[in-house]
């Protein structure tokens, strides 16, 4: 694997408009690309958010417009994007990441297995794990709760099948009452992604929001 430039566009993500959230996105791809990245990773279900009700009767199949945007990004700054979208599939709805090559097309698509008790209103199963080789390398792709300790076995299967890459789109919840200084992620994902990485020599990358961190990965 060769060295890679890594953008995690961490943004905010708001429940209901798509067109506010893709238009933050697009500014952080534009900005992880002057910046030289390769790759920009931007998080779960960046359309609708994360179990919001209007993604019961507007998400869109994919392919289709939304990922279509990304594609159209992807192009325009000759960079590899992952990004999470709600899926349409027949009169089905799915937590689905999508990888996109720099010339616009869809290279992987995920639709999340470990879906947490809430999203069972929301969203289907996924059944399916692939990877697939690029010039950055082999990269595969699943989502968030995912990578819990219980849910492991997902990225475990990732790096058997060859995975060097792994592209977590996320989106992190705490309890309203954890501050930092109780280190609310360490269990949950520091410590399992943690595991992976090193028990493969893996790269694990997952982001959910606020700002955009560049990463080097060689």
């Amino acid at each position: 694997m060769a060295s890679v430039i890594i953008g995690l566009a961490q943004l905010l993500v708001e429940g209901g408009e798509p067109d506010r959230n893709f238009e933050r996105a697009a500014a952080l791809v534009a900005e992880a690309a002057s910046k030289k990245c390769d790759l920009v990773l931007l998080p779960e279900t960046i359309d609708f958010a994360w179990t919001h009700p209007s993604s019961k009767t507007e998400c869109l199949p994919i392919p289709g417009p939304y990922s279509n945007y990304f594609g159209e990004l992807a192009a325009k700054h000759n960079v590899y994007i992952g990004v999470g979208l709600t899926e349409k599939r027949g009169d089905k709805r799915f937590n689905t990441a999508i990888l996109v090559s720099p010339k616009g097309e869809i290279l992987l698509k995920y639709s999340k297995i470990n879906l947490l008790v809430v999203e069972h209103e929301y969203y289907e199963i996924g059944t399916t794990l692939n990877v697939i080789d690029t010039p950055l390398g082999k990269i595969g792709l699943n989502i968030c709760a995912d990578n819990y300790p219980e849910s492991l076995a997902i990225a475990h299967t990732l790096c058997r099948m060859g995975a060097q890459i792994i592209l977590s789109p996320s989106s992190w919840t705490v309890d309203y009452c954890i501050t930092e200084a109780e280190d609310p992620y360490r269990d949950k994902w520091i410590k399992p992604l943690l595991h992976i990485a090193s028990l493969y020599n893996v790269v694990m990358v997952s982001t959910t929001m606020d700002s955009l961190i560049v990463s080097f990965v060689s």
